[in-house]
């Protein structure tokens, strides 16, 4: 094949998912953990006599970025990574000289975490679907993809493999897609080359789900975790995707457009115009916010004085069930975590804000992490844990939105399905010591 696919347009197209919404986070690449469950599509990988394996292909292990899965291929691949945040990464591999117009792309994620944002992803085959569109889109690549057959390892709850021919203008080539689905989350590897090369690969190739990944992460994790909730709800990171663009060398009419989006966003939903403004309103977040409005808010509705939280809800039995619910929420914040109240919602939108300063050009990626960390120490002096953290964020969320936690069919209640969610995850993103020592790490 001549043409590759195009690792600029996906990251291109993340971005886009992204930068849609008010969030961001960041992520540092992990040491490997143990190998927990490993699955081979092709040959038997190495096993059998010495003259079986030595007819096998050269071959290699390429770990994601975060850690938390590997694959097997080909010797002498050129990997790029993307991580989107904790737990949720893309790794390209790209041919060498000799094999010049081979490509893969392996993705992995929890599945309420999948980059590109879907709709709905309801199944293995929802997942495969918007996975190969999302990597071929742009590329000059299409494939017709037919169903093959692979067993499922005990350890996943379902494995698809797809197979096709691969065009691009005249020049054909072979394609190869395999995807599994375990209890938490979703990978999948798509390889596309000429044909010698993809069964090549296919000789070698395995996949292994990784444990203990987020045991060696620091601060870029933590502050990761911090953003976690709206980093789900938009399946990426701005700060780290815009970072990763720069560093694929995303054209510029890409990075403009980026630019361009995100200058916008921070004029409309938070009225900041430059560097100056920037800081001004991170800084606001960190030291007031809604956080002081809210004990404020209580306090106009004799919130503080109410013997407790039934006689303060006899006496708002007058008011409006928006700002019934803002009081109340305000009030549980304040009984559970005092003057710290509702600031996590606070303390969680600063890396959102910085993400937003760096891809618009009002700050560097280092003043983005700076002002992160900054909101991170200022998060770890006022909760003792995650799960205090992510209530006092679920209640200042609730004070904004004037809704009940208790209504299910709020977007409140919505939220606090997602922190259930990642806080069950083995690797999710509130497994991090929530007291280790904050550094600098960029």
């Amino acid at each position: 094949m001549r043409n590759k696919i195009s690792i600029k347009k996906y990251a291109a197209l993340l971005a886009a998912a992204a930068l849609g919404l008010t969030v961001t986070a960041c992520s540092v690449p992990g040491e490997a953990g143990t190998a927990r469950d490993s699955v081979e599509a092709g040959g038997d990988s190495g096993a059998g006599t010495e003259s079986e394996a030595q007819e096998l292909p050269a071959s290699q292990e390429y770990t994601s970025v975060d850690g938390t899965y590997k694959v097997t291929l080909l010797e002498g691949l050129e990997q790029t990574d993307m991580q989107f945040q904790v737990n949720s990464s893309m790794m390209a591999l790209d041919g060498d000289s000799g094999r010049k117009s081979f490509s893969v792309i392996s993705l992995g994620s929890p599945k309420g975490s999948i980059p590109g944002n879907p709709a709905s992803v309801e199944s293995l085959e929802d997942y495969a679907d918007h996975v190969s569109n999302l990597a071929l889109d742009g590329s000059g690549v299409t494939v017709a993809w037919e169903d093959g057959e692979a067993e499922t390892p005990e350890w996943a709850l379902r494995c698809l493999v797809r197979e096709g021919v691969a065009k691009s203008g005249a020049t054909r080539g072979q394609a190869y897609a395999y995807y599994v689905e375990t209890d938490e989350g979703y990978y999948s590897v798509i390889l596309v080359g000429r044909n010698e090369d993809v069964e090549d690969a296919r000789k070698v190739f395995a996949l292994e789900v990784l444990e203990g990944a987020l045991t060696a992460r620091g601060s870029l994790a933590f502050i990761s975790g911090m953003t976690a909730v709206l980093n789900t709800m938009n399946g990426a990171s701005v700060v780290e995707t815009v970072r990763a663009m720069e560093e694929m060398g995303a054209d510029e009419s890409q990075m403009e457009t980026i630019r361009t989006q995100s200058v916008q966003a921070l004029s409309d939903s938070w009225g900041v115009e430059d560097a100056a403004g920037l800081m001004e309103r991170a800084d606001r977040l960190i030291n007031e916010g809604h956080n002081q409005d809210a004990l404020e808010f209580l306090g106009e509705h004799g919130g503080m004085e109410a013997a407790d939280r039934t006689a303060l809800e006899a006496g708002l039995e007058g008011e409006d069930e928006e700002t019934r619910n803002s009081v109340l929420a305000a009030y549980d914040a304040w009984a559970a975590y005092g003057d710290a109240a509702i600031s996590a919602w606070d303390l969680s939108r600063v890396g959102s804000i910085m993400g937003y300063g760096y891809a618009a050009g009002y700050c560097t990626y280092e003043e983005a992490m700076d002002k992160s960390l900054e909101a991170a120490s200022k998060a770890q002096s006022s909760f003792a844990s995650w799960e205090d953290f992510n209530r006092s964020y679920l209640y200042g969320y609730a004070y904004w939105r004037g809704e009940s936690l208790d209504d299910l069919e709020s977007s409140a209640a919505e939220r606090m399905g997602i922190v259930e969610t990642l806080a069950s995850q083995t690797n999710g993103p509130f497994s991090v010591d929530w007291n280790m020592e904050l550094d600098r790490e960029w």
